[in-house]
């Protein structure tokens, strides 16, 4: 396999990891009904263990495509030397690191509180390392700290949203939980949530994009592989945007309705777990959209 086509492989692999392992933590930390603690802690624990190790295959990947080929890239000098003087090396460590913590401390916390907050940070800032190693780095100066910060709030921004859909997804499964009160008290009281996520995603992408495409860039965004990928996670975005406005203005008051009333709720479960299924599936693909733009050249460095 190409060695691009590899860290492509290996960037989706781990931001699918990085939602899951903080995003999930942050749905059962806004005080919903948790998706099934045992499932949801089995799903953090496997992501995060997944991350640690696809962060590491990430390193040997970028460090061979900057060598040149996997021989030299697996050369303990070359990787000695990727850690050491790049912050692409040092945030691939980090991000290998971090979820081992998170991982240990929910382990060990059984429960508690605090361990939880502690299993946070540490995928949040493993999270935050993607911006560090990424585009967002790339800006020098006082403008430079705005686009990280923009690049940081983006991705923790995502998480929530695509954390609270594995976490709607496992409700549903359930059969004790996805048709009762709780499930709908938490569908609708995600929607506030919801609404600020998807405000951050959108003032902090168009602050990205400012950075990124420059005012004489705009002309290069059709013509190019980051513009074609952008204009393909822009579609997929909006269709994400539309499934949850279904979700929050007709299916979540259709469960509500058939819980006060206590009438048969499966017709609009099922409805909702694939309205649900389908956001979330449309965020995986545009996880993989972003994993691809990683390695191209957006078009205000052309």
């Amino acid at each position: 396999m190409p060695i691009e086509l590899t860290v492509v492989g290996l960037r989706w692999l781990q931001f699918a990891a990085a939602v899951l392992a903080l995003g999930l933590p942050l749905f059962q930390a806004f005080g919903l009904n948790e998706p099934g603690p045992q499932s949801a802690r089995r799903a953090v624990i496997i992501a995060g263990v997944v991350l640690s190790v696809s962060a590491m295959g990430g390193l040997l990947a970028q460090t061979a495509m900057m060598a040149g080929g996997w021989v030299e890239g697996l050369d303990p000098a070359a990787l000695s030397y990727v850690i050491q003087s790049t912050s692409l090396g040092m945030a691939h460590v980090v991000r290998a690191g971090l979820p081992l913590l998170g991982v240990a401390a929910l382990v060990l916390a059984r429960g508690r509180r605090a361990g939880g907050w502690v299993t946070i940070l540490a995928f949040a800032g493993a999270f935050a390392s993607f911006a560090w190693s990424g585009h967002g780095a790339a800006s020098e100066g006082s403008l430079g700290q705005l686009h990280l910060a923009a690049d940081i709030a983006h991705a923790l921004a995502a998480a929530v949203w695509l954390g609270a859909l594995a976490g709607f997804c496992l409700l549903l499964l359930r059969p004790a939980t996805r048709g009762t009160a709780g499930t709908a008290r938490s569908l609708a009281g995600f929607a506030s949530i919801g609404t600020v996520a998807v405000a951050v995603l959108v003032m902090t992408g168009l602050i990205n994009a400012a950075f990124l495409i420059g005012a004489e860039g705009f002309g290069r965004v059709p013509r190019s592989a980051w513009g074609l990928l952008l204009i393909a996670k822009l579609v997929l975005f909006a269709v994400m945007v539309g499934l949850a406005a279904h979700n929050r203005f007709t299916l979540t008051p259709a469960l509500s309705r058939a819980v006060e009333a206590q009438t048969d709720t499966d017709r609009v479960v099922r409805r909702l777990r694939i309205s649900i299924g389908l956001e979330m599936l449309a965020g995986i693909a545009l996880l993989g959209l972003v994993a691809a733009m990683g390695v191209q050249m957006p078009p205000a460095s052309i």
